[in-house]
């Protein structure tokens, strides 16, 4: 086990009681083996309990846990602490969609859009 740090820089956003987005540091642990997830995972765990995120499948399949990873798009599941270490980390929500809370989005127009271009195959005829 080390005994290194990192930052990570966290977009924080309570409707509630913010009138804007800002940034909240924290230092935890850094752990070669670990994502941007398990980092959240981490604050959320024994830091800070309201920071709000979403994550699902842990595999970089679902989609689930993008955010903005130091100006870019990316899975948090699949994106290493190592890529940034020894350096902040800075965790945003997606660019392009309303914030909902957090690192959440609004998923609801991009979900719309989906159902309407029916990315999927539709059969003309019953299976046999």
């Amino acid at each position: 086990m080390t005994d290194n740090t990192i930052t990570l820089s966290v977009a924080r956003y309570r409707p509630e009681q913010d009138s804007e987005p800002h940034f909240q540091d924290y230092e935890i642990p850094y752990r070669e083996d670990w994502v941007v997830l398990d980092a959240l995972n981490y604050i959320k765990d024994y830091v800070d309990d309201s920071v709000t995120y979403r994550w699902s499948c842990r595999m970089g399949v679902c989609g689930s846990c993008g955010t903005m990873v130091n100006g870019e798009p990316k899975l948090t599941c699949a994106t290493f602490l190592r890529e940034y270490y020894p350096n902040p980390v800075r965790v945003e929500p997606l660019n392009n969609f309303g914030v909902v809370r957090d690192l959440v989005v609004d998923l609801d127009d991009f979900m719309a859009k989906l159902t309407a271009v029916k990315p999927y195959i539709v059969r003309d005829d019953e299976k046999p």
